[in-house]
């Protein structure tokens, strides 16, 4: 069970957040999946490909449970049409001191085929542009380091499969000289925000995660911890009978609160116009064209108005306005434009130039 509240950073903390120059990255393994196989055979590769085509609609859409709508449904039983390339291989197991391979099925999903699925199924759609976030993990049982990046413990196996699983981009500090200098488990454990973010600086990560695992006396796992970010810090609690199943809960709640600022859910497209300062170029014209037709939750670009240093377009998007200008804001592409104070002008960017 994984419990929930948002509290706000003291203004200090807020400047050390906001001076970073932080951009959010671009997944390039989004529709890319391995599912381990038994056999080769046509039932177990039909199982196998329709886990992986559930994981990349998780991934996707930000929904931990996939609806079975008839639509959905049927795509799900017959993934290979959505299929851009595939094949079997086999790997390590990755279990320290045994000697083992398995079979994997590893498949790409075509990007644009699956979009346009989620839009017909009118699910979420959120963008493969998404921010990092460090986390800062400290397990007790005997002594209280912070896990490292190095750490191929079976429970940090399980983070990084379970952060790939919700298309989360979490990154684990390298605990090497500098970082001991800075921060230590005791650091984590007694909550010292500022400490953290100013540890946390040479990461340039968008959020800032925080976690505590530990047994009770009763033998029940618990985590517990923080995610930080644009001077509010969301804090969570859960348990398992496991620690793999405490931070598996850990992560869901983390991308169920990224999923709540960044997903796009809208039934019907709508032409948003917005304006768009700074180019000067032919070139920059183009890229920022090319920017934005990249971008999951607009359909379509119309250019609209080319006036000197500024264009207006028209996105077509199931976003809100207020929404699409998070979005836009959130990869560092497109600015505020400070001479616009107004709510009215929310529709108003500068470009800084491609990601």
């Amino acid at each position: 069970m994984v419990r929930l509240f948002v509290t706000r950073l003291p203004a200090l903390l807020i400047l050390i957040c906001s001076c970073l120059e932080l951009r959010a990255d671009v997944i390039d393994w989004l529709y890319d999946v391995e599912v381990p196989v038994a056999t080769q055979s046509v039932p177990d590769t039909r199982a196998a490909a329709a886990r992986a085509f559930s994981t990349v609609l998780t991934r996707v859409t930000g929904l931990k449970a996939i609806p079975r709508n008839p639509l959905l449904a049927g795509a799900l039983r017959n993934p290979e049409r959505f299929y851009a390339r595939y094949r079997f291989v086999r790997k390590e197991s990755g279990v320290k001191n045994i000697v083992d391979h398995e079979m994997v099925f590893e498949v790409s999903f075509d990007p644009r085929a699956v979009q346009d699925l989620v839009r017909s199924a009118a699910l979420p759609i959120w963008s493969a542009n998404r921010p990092r976030i460090l986390a800062w993990i400290v397990l007790e049982e005997g002594s209280s380091n912070v896990v490292a990046s190095d750490d191929t413990s079976p429970w940090v196996r399980t983070i990084r499969a379970r952060s790939r699983d919700r298309g989360l981009l979490v990154q684990l500090p390298l605990m090497d000289l500098e970082d001991h200098e800075r921060i230590s488990g005791s650091t984590i454990l007694g909550g010292f925000s500022e400490q953290i973010l100013r540890a946390s600086e040479r990461y340039a990560a968008q959020y800032v995660l925080t976690t505590r695992i530990w047994k009770d006396a009763g033998g029940l796992w618990r985590g517990a911890g923080a995610l930080m970010f644009e001077g509010r810090q969301t804090n969570f609690a859960h348990e398992g009978e496991t620690i793999g199943e405490v931070c598996t809960g850990v992560l869901d709640a983390v991308a169920d609160e990224l999923v709540q600022r960044f997903v796009v859910f809208g039934l019907h497209t709508e032409g948003v116009s917005i304006w768009v300062s700074g180019i000067t170029s032919a070139l920059e014209y183009g890229a920022l064209l090319r920017y934005l037709q990249s971008l999951e939750f607009i359909d379509r670009v119309d250019v609209a108005e080319v006036s000197v240093n500024q264009v207006r377009m028209v996105v077509h998007t199931r976003s809100t306005l207020g929404r699409l200008s998070e979005l836009l804001y959130s990869d560092g592409v497109l600015t505020k434009d400070a001479n616009k104070n107004s709510a009215f002008d929310s529709n108003q960017y500068v470009w800084r130039g491609e990601p």
